[in-house]
């Protein structure tokens, strides 16, 4: 019986401990016009095309870099998908047909983040204007 009462209450205090957070999130929404995309040709260097965006993030700071957490979302119609995002494409007409992938990606340093877009076939294929929604917990 003196067992279980002391297990019981060993039980009792590990669980009824509350700990607290000081964790702060900024959620910050973003856009790329399609003019705006910068395209990366590197064939000369072996590099495959992409397409590319830098946004000026001062919210990124040492501290978050060190030890916060960054998350980005694409914005399609009223939804997010998380990044890295993979979406398949196809189709066809009287002489071929064709499938390929478009990628869209993140990267983040200290005072910035970069998106890039990554099409399979790497044609000269300028992104259209994309929302993104970039979540940062400090």
């Amino acid at each position: 019986m003196k067992r279980l009462i002391l297990f019981l209450t060993v039980v009792t205090l590990l669980t009824s401990c509350t700990t607290y957070s000081t964790d702060t999130t900024d959620a910050i929404n973003l856009t790329v016009r399609a003019q705006d995309w910068v395209d990366y040709d590197g064939t000369a260097n072996d590099i495959p095309r992409y397409y590319a965006y830098t946004f000026s993030m001062p919210e990124i700071d040492y501290s978050v870099y060190n030890q916060g957490l960054v998350q980005a979302y694409v914005v399609f119609n009223g939804a997010q998908q998380v990044l890295p995002y993979v979406q398949h494409y196809g189709g066809s007409n009287a002489t071929s047909s064709w499938v390929w992938t478009r990628t869209i990606d993140f990267r983040y340093s200290v005072g910035e983040l970069t998106v890039y877009v990554t099409n399979s076939d790497f044609a000269v294929d300028v992104p259209p204007a994309m929302n993104f929604r970039v979540v940062i917990v400090k």
